[in-house]
């Protein structure tokens, strides 16, 4: 089967994007649309992936927003009505991100079957825009309202390795290290988190290990402040971004989050209880509703930002640290099952019953 695959701007899209390529690859042939000089170009390329650069923007109402948005827009069209003419795809699977609206419109406009991937529990512009047009809509989370046939609950895809990695540590009863996660780009709430509950730990003398990936624009300050603290107790690892979070997760029982729908779905895959403090500013409040979803399954707590309390955070964090680990022997749910795998099928499926 011959396909493209569109997703890109952060690490929830992109990183669904390149699981599905590396499996629909397995049985055909699969060429990625990204933006030029993108984290999803570099990301795409990294793996091997075959990849064609379009222009996308992203849509903002402000007039000289709205104009580049429109020429980028056509742009990107044409790009991507070229390459559906070189490459005569069967399917396009478009996973979020600006680069994915000209990419489904150019499938729309040539006749080309749309499949979407909505990451999280509230479906963001693009996949809203299009999920009417899209032969299905492949959901990493429940979303309340989607009852039609074309909308199929299956979970993020995670890459082959990542999925299998995951399924192996998540039984290893040796895990005793903190990871604490700020999303693609990092987060200030969660590094200073991270800071306070350093210096807690290291003051009560706690032997235990520490991860935290700052993102970028952090990194520096962190790090700073964590060798001005000579931890001896504490075993610190402070990086700045992670390609291959596996390494990570493989030695962590508790994590600290935001409410990204991928973050979310490796770390309960993993078997590693989170403690969610999404960011309040998500478009819809969609990290609140991922984590309460965690939540109410049992494998995480939601603690919002706007009403965080440290003392009563740092003694449920203790008093989990001190208990033996309680996780389910095997994710529930969705997160049960190696949601590409499951995708790519039913794709094939369709195609072949076409």
């Amino acid at each position: 089967m011959k396909a493209i695959v569109a997703g890109g701007g952060t690490g929830g899209h992109i990183y669904p994007a390149l699981s599905l390529a590396q499996r629909l690859k397995e049985t055909g042939s699969v060429t990625m649309l990204a933006r030029a000089d993108s984290l999803e170009e570099r990301v795409y390329r990294t793996y091997g992936l075959d990849v064609c650069t379009i222009d996308s923007a992203p849509l903002i109402f402000t007039p000289r927003r709205l104009g580049r948005f429109f020429s980028a827009t056509i742009r990107g069209i044409r790009a991507a009505r070229a390459l559906i003419r070189l490459t005569r795809p069967q399917i396009l699977v478009g996973t979020g991100g600006y680069v994915s609206a000209p990419a489904i419109l150019a499938a729309l406009s040539s006749g080309v079957p749309v499949y979407l991937l909505e990451q999280n529990s509230v479906m963001g512009r693009a996949n809203r825009l299009f999920s009417l047009a899209a032969r299905r809509v492949f959901l990493g989370f429940p979303i309340t309202g989607s009852r039609s046939a074309r909308f199929l609950v299956t979970g993020n895809p995670l890459r082959s390795d990542m999925y299998a990695a995951l399924r192996e540590s998540r039984h290893r009863t040796d895990r005793t290290s903190l990871l604490f996660l700020g999303g693609s780009g990092g987060a200030v709430f969660i590094n200073d988190l991270f800071l306070r509950v350093l210096e807690v730990l290291e003051r009560q003398e706690t032997e235990i290990g520490i991860s935290i990936v700052t993102g970028e624009d952090d990194y520096e300050r962190v790090a700073g402040l964590v060798s001005r603290l000579h931890p001896r107790h504490v075993t610190v690892v402070v990086l700045s971004y992670e390609e291959h979070m596996e390494r990570l997760y493989a030695d962590a029982r508790l994590a600290v989050s935001r409410g990204g729908a991928l973050a979310l779905t490796e770390l309960v895959v993993g078997g590693i209880y989170v403690f969610c403090i999404p960011f309040p500013d998500a478009v819809g409040h969609h990290q609140s509703r991922n984590a309460a979803f965690i939540e109410q399954l049992g494998l995480g707590k939601r603690l919002e930002q706007s009403d965080f309390r440290f003392d009563d955070f740092m003694v449920e964090l203790q008093r989990r640290l001190d208990e033996p680990p309680i996780f389910p022997a095997d994710p529930a749910g969705v997160f049960s099952q190696d949601a590409a795998q499951v995708i790519c099928q039913l794709i094939e499926e369709d195609i072949s019953d076409a």
